[in-house]
């Protein structure tokens, strides 16, 4: 019987050399994925790397990487799936799904609160991971403004002031400095019809912010996302209007989380509530609400918060407050529940605790999935 395993150390390069032939050599592109993705797609990370082998062959992979993410000060493991891939000459057989059953229960066991997910397809949803909205997606057309801003092509003499620029957001990735750089070079290599550009912005000589702008060539168009951005919210709208007309862009998008107050602008051409980047899951609702207990605490009574529980009874979970109790039916209305702050009003009757305390603190505050950190 086949089943899915961890890869061996003697098997990373077959891994990836399966990877760059479905994603890469297969499109006519160069075989880049590990220099793309090189905390993913690392030895260091072989463990995460599961796959499925046929007559010694591997066929089928499935990585995953655990970041730690911080939520207003507080610490969540966050496991990141990406280059899912079945060989074309092995594909029919479900081998992706046998091993997504598999990287589940190890993610479990490996204490990860969430999963995120580069894709949408079916693979994906029939497992409820869901699409959750819950960015603002503001888009900015060209505009030959005169900004009173110095910007300039990134220089490594700025990672420093750009890494404090960063660690300023409540909610973010944890990055040590290495991988800071790392992803700073890696995640902006030029692959397809996407181009980068990687921005310092300063005024009066000063540094006071940075952007990553990922280009595209699309059916004779050229559009703009922003991909990173640190910078006051004031010259948001301005600066990218600007890059916008600069590099000859027809728009430039730029996501924002609806509870990102510091970060929403007031200037834009249109915006509209978004997806998240790609699919999200919660792996374990328990783990999760405890790893969350001080994010609660800054929202909601400690007398409240101390006759919260919070139960996984196979496969459905609740929430209870004395005599209160919110049944949720599956983890596709969880993720829609903890992420989207969506939930039936009528479960809410007579249950006015358990109502304030999700919309004090539901949803919660969430990274973009697809900036550098993105794996």
């Amino acid at each position: 019987m086949i089943k899915p395993k961890s890869a061996k150390i003697e098997e990373f390069e077959e891994v990836i050399k399966l990877i760059n032939k479905v994603f890469r050599i297969s499109n006519g592109y160069n075989p880049t994925m590990q220099q793309e993705f090189p905390l993913l797609l690392n030895k260091n990370n072989i463990d995460n790397m599961i796959v499925i082998q046929e007559n010694e062959n591997i066929v089928s992979d499935v990585n995953y990487l655990i970041q730690d993410v911080l939520i207003q000060g507080v610490k969540l493991k966050v496991a990141s799936i990406g280059a899912v891939c079945t060989d074309p000459e092995h594909e029919g057989k479900r081998y992706s799904s046998k091993i997504l059953d598999k990287v589940e229960e190890k993610m479990y066991d490996d204490g990860v609160d969430i999963v995120l997910i580069s894709g949408d397809r079916s693979l994906y949803t029939r497992r409820m991971c869901s699409k959750v909205k819950n960015f603002y997606k503001y888009t900015m057309v060209p505009k030959d403004i005169a900004l009173n801003l110095d910007i300039q092509e990134y220089n490594e003499k700025y990672i420093n002031e750009m890494i404090q620029m960063y660690n300023h957001n409540s909610t973010r990735y944890f990055r040590t400095k290495e991988e800071f750089e790392i992803l700073l070079k890696a995640a902006t290599i030029p692959w397809g019809n996407y181009t980068y550009k990687k921005l310092v912005i300063k005024k009066d000589d000063k540094l006071i912010g940075y952007i990553v702008i990922r280009i595209i060539d699309k059916q004779g168009k050229k559009l703009g996302q922003i991909i990173e951005l640190n910078l006051a919210s004031n010259y948001i709208s301005h600066t990218i209007s600007y890059l916008a007309y600069k590099y000859d862009l027809d728009y430039v998008d730029y996501w924002v989380h609806v509870k990102d107050y510091n970060n929403h602008i007031e200037e834009y051409d249109e915006a509209c509530i978004d997806h998240l980047h790609g699919t999200i899951k919660i792996i374990n609702y328990e783990k999760l609400c405890r790893s969350l207990y001080d994010y609660f605490a800054q929202y909601v009574d400690k007398e409240v918060l101390d006759n919260m529980e919070f139960k996984d009874l196979n496969e459905k979970y609740l929430i209870k407050y004395k005599d209160e109790e919110l049944l949720i039916e599956n983890v596709e209305v969880l993720n829609k529940l903890i992420f989207e702050g969506k939930v039936k009003e009528e479960s809410l009757n007579k249950k006015p605790y358990i109502k304030e305390f999700i919309q004090d603190v539901f949803p919660i505050n969430f990274v973009w999935s697809a900036n550098l950190n993105y794996q």
